[in-house]
This record gives C-alpha cells, structure tokens and sequence, in this order.
C-alpha cells in the first residue's frame, strides 16, 4: 500500500499537536506564577484542571489554527498547509511574551476579558499606541499581538516576495489574534444587551453563571472554543488533502452514528419526562438557557466523535476481513495510511473525551467508558469480538451506556435507578438479539479470519433463519416485558414487514437500506411509548 503520509510524518504531526500543548500550558503556568497564584486551588482543584487545561488551552489552539490557515491563505500557495501548521506552532512561543513584558517591563500583571469590547474595537488604531489604555487589554498582550503581525508579515514577505499580501497576512493575523480574544464578550454582551454594549465584567455575565448542564463558567467557554478549533481543523484537513478528506467523510457511516444519538437523546428524552423532581421545573429551565442546549448538542457530539474513533480502530484491526468485505473502506482503497488513520483515530478520542469532560465529571465517565468498551470489543489480544455471544452482549452494552449517558448530561449527580432496571433488562436482551443481523453483511471476512458469528457458526441458510427468529423477538419483547401495549401491533406488523423484506427483496443495498429504516422507525416508537408511559 502507497500511503499518504508516511510514519514519520504522522508523527511529526503528533508532535506538533503536543508542542503546542505544551506551550500553552507554559503560557498557563506563567499566567498564574507571576500573578502570585498557586496553579491548583485547593478547595476547588477539578474546577482550576478544567481552568488552566481545557479554557485556556483550547484558547491558544483556537489561536494556533487560526494563525496557521492565515498563513496558509496569503502565502499564495508557496507554502504546504502542513508547513503552516509546522511554523503556527513555532510562532506560538509568542503567547509567553504577554505575561513576562507585563511583569518586567511594566511591573503589573492582571490578564482578564475586556469588558468593554466594543470600545477596544473603537479604539484599534491605538493598539500600537504605549500612551492608551485599554481595560483589559495589557500591554504585554498587545505587543504579543503585534508582534504575530509582524512576524506575519516578515515571513509572508520572504516567502511569496509579494509585499501587499504579507501586510494583509500580518494585518489579518493581529486582527485574528485580536477577534478571539473579544469573541466571548462579544457573545454575552449579546446576550445581555442586544447590540447595546457597555462596559460589563464578563464574571458577571448571566449567558456564563444560567444553566446547569455544563458545570463551570471556564467550561462552557472551552466548548464555544473547542467547536470552532474542530471545524477549523476539518477545513486544514480538507486543503491537505479533499480526496482523503471525503473518503474519511464517506466512512462516517452516517445511519450507524445516527443510531448512537438517537440512544443519547433517547436517555436524554426518558429522564426529562421522568426525573424524580416532580414538584419544580428544574429540568424545563433548559429550554430558557441557550448555554444549556449549547452544552446538550456539544455532548451529542462527543458521542459521535466517540463513534467514529471506535470505527476508525475497528477498520485498523479489521483490515484483512474488509479486503474480502468492505472493499470501499479507506484502508483498502489506500486513500489514507494506517499512521494517519490512527491518528485521526486518536484526534477524535481526545476531543471526545476533552468535551466530555467539560461538560460534566459524570458525563465524562460515561464517554470514557463507551470508549473503553469499544477497544475490548476490537482491539488484540483482547478482540472480543471473535467471540459469538461475547461480541453480541458487549455492543448491546454499549447501547445501554449510550443511553445512559444522554440521562447523565442533565445531572450533576447521577444514579442508574433513574432508569428502571427493566428497562436496561430489555434494552440489552433486544439490542444482544437483534445485532445478528450485523453479521450477515461481513460473512466472508468474518470467515477467512476465523471470527465467530451465526453466519460462520451455523451457514449461511440457517444462519438466516436463526436472524429472523432473532430479530422478531428483539422487536416483540420490549412492548411485552415493558407492558406498552399500544406498540405491540406495531411490533407484530414490523415482524411481518422485515420477514417479507428478507424473503422477497433481492438486492442487497436496497434491502439494507429497508431494514435500517424500519429500525429507526420502531425505535422512534419504542422510545416515545416509553417516555409517554
């Protein structure tokens, strides 16, 4: 295989990803040190990891992505886009000068959100100026600004010999640079006043203290900044490279991931209609708080990024059964190579586990288990999923934790008995039923490496027959143990639609596509009954 980039350069990238990490965590450090801060408060530590680590950082990444598509845009395509990456992340050793020329050329050091963000977009063109002063805005945070500008423009300059584009690269960096840093009091000046702004300290800002599904002001900054840094990093992927780009796009495999949030916002549905505090509106709060709905869609993204991770892993550990099974996935069209595929693997595990954790301690268990999971059930020498009966009940469970976690994220403390025992019974038992029909699909793969399914078990005629016994009594179980009566016609009605689907439809994608629409259906169903109930 001819791969895209080679291990060495992956790992260069991996590099880069952590080199920037740590400079913003020298940045973090410097911050607090010459402040007089100890870096961990003692009564509140998770609160000031969550701090330094997630608000902060995410921050100078959004900084640092920022900067380096700038760079790749005015330098008139003299330069890779991996180049650029390369010098953003070097250029980024300029966020230590803010903090050490505050405190040693001018003898103060105070960094906060201006709280007038309006007035510093007023009074831009004093940004040079060392007589002006602007609430908020150091000095030393001002010269870090400019000199990104300059350096901007020296380095576009030297490049593309074009003296216009390296001002407007520089220009445009400081500018970023500047943008960023006002985006949040921008936001809940907003929020507060409409297009009324005034001075107003961003401590006080109601958009950051409503609400109760993200836990911690730092937090539910890092998440604006964490969205806008991952689509900035989708489009730097997409100019290395579209074609790899859209065959990653293509494996998304878009019913599967929609099956995973239909789980989390099943959860999610069942605890908001059902939770224990009958006797107040502590839950309908949320259709008040866009900070609330923000952190709900931010954690329905870490499930999907949890997902695609899983499936990424899984293609890795499965090439040779996609070789015979799945000729149109990435590893096999060799449109990407296994260093860069686990990489970008990784990349998304992080960012799940990174969102997840901003958004709640328990939500972050959650995702952190749904990962743990996922590698069991592919990786060696574990590979749980040679195994029949292992492979059934283990992604049954992962269900059940997704479904969990969508209950999880609309409480700071948490316990499994606000979903009835039953119901996880019946999930379970129906999920480890109905996921024979998986198998069908990669039976001469499954084969040739030995992997233990019905198909491989039993052959490919009774296998079949043994999936719609299965798979009729994963569908009539649930209105029968959960006693929802309304649903059991749909239910038998089902059956009969999907045995007749599997006798008389012949080709195979049209039939998948069937199936997978009668299941969302009776899911739909499913879980509006049981929330109804």
């Amino acid at each position: 295989m001819k791969p895209n980039l080679s291990s060495s350069q992956v790992q260069n990238a991996g590099n880069v990803f952590w080199g920037v990490f740590a400079i913003a965590c020298i940045r973090d450090f410097l911050e607090v040190a010459l402040e007089g801060k100890f870096l961990i408060d003692h009564e509140e530590p998770l609160h000031s990891l969550k701090t330094y680590f997630l608000h902060f950082n995410s921050f100078y990444f959004l900084i640092y992505v920022s900067l380096s598509l700038i760079l790749y845009f005015f330098a008139l395509k003299k330069l890779r886009i991996s180049e650029c990456f390369k010098i953003g992340a070097l250029a980024m050793t300029l966020i230590w000068v803010g903090p050490l020329f505050d405190y040693f050329v001018c003898g103060t050091f105070d960094m906060f959100y201006p709280p007038d963000p309006l007035d510093v977009v007023r009074n831009i063109h004093h940004l040079a100026d060392p007589f002006y002063h602007y609430k908020g805005l150091s000095m030393g945070m001002r010269v870090e600004i400019l000199l990104a500008g300059l350096g901007a423009v020296g380095f576009l300059y030297y490049k593309t010999r074009n003296l216009l584009s390296a001002l407007l690269g520089g220009v445009s960096i400081s500018l970023a640079c500047l943008s960023i840093g006002l985006l949040i009091p921008f936001m809940t000046q907003w929020y507060e006043y409409g297009f009324h702004f005034g001075y107003h300290e961003l401590s006080k800002s109601t958009l950051l203290h409503q609400g109760f599904v993200v836990h911690g002001t730092g937090s539910k900054i890092a998440l604006v900044y964490i969205l806008l840094s991952l689509i900035l990093f989708a489009l730097a992927y997409y100019l290395k490279s579209p074609k790899s780009f859209l065959v990653i796009v293509r494996n998304f495999r878009l019913t599967r991931t929609l099956h995973y949030l239909l789980l989390f916002a099943g959860g999610l549905a069942y605890v908001y209609y059902h939770h224990p505090f009958n006797d107040s509106d502590y839950l309908q709060t949320i259709w008040h708080h866009p900070i609330d709905l923000f952190g709900i869609f931010m954690a329905a993204v870490a499930i999907g990024l949890s997902f695609q991770s899983a499936v990424i892993f899984n293609d890795i550990y499965d090439y040779d059964i996609d070789v015979l099974s799945n000729p149109d996935r990435p590893l096999v069209t060799k449109m990407v190579s296994f260093a860069e595929y686990t990489l970008i693997a990784k990349l998304f595990l992080i960012l799940a586990l990174t969102i997840s954790f901003c958004i709640s301690e328990i939500f972050f268990y959650f995702v952190l288990l749904y990962n743990l999971l996922a590698f069991l059930y592919s990786a060696p020498p574990f590979r749980l999923r040679k195994f029949f009966l292992m492979s059934n009940l283990l992604l049954s469970t992962i269900f059940l934790v997704t479904f969990h976690a969508g209950a999880a994220v609309l409480f700071s403390e948490y316990k499994f008995s606000l979903i009835p025992s039953n119901i996880t019974f019946v999930l379970l038992l129906s999920y480890a039923l109905a996921l024979v029909v998986k198998d069908s699909k990669d039976y001469e793969g499954d084969r040739h490496s030995h992997i233990q399914t019905l198909y491989t078990l039993f052959g490919k005629r009774v296998a079949n027959i043994l999936t719609v016994i299965f798979v009729c009594l994963a569908t009539l179980l649930p209105p029968i143990l959960l006693h929802l009566k309304q649903l059991l016609f749909w239910g038998i009605l089902i059956c009969l639609i999907f045995v007749i689907l599997v006798t008389f439809v012949k080709i195979k994608r049209q039939k998948e596509a069937l199936v997978v629409l009668l299941y969302y259906v009776y899911v739909l169903s499913l879980f509006n009954c049981m929330v109804l109930a």
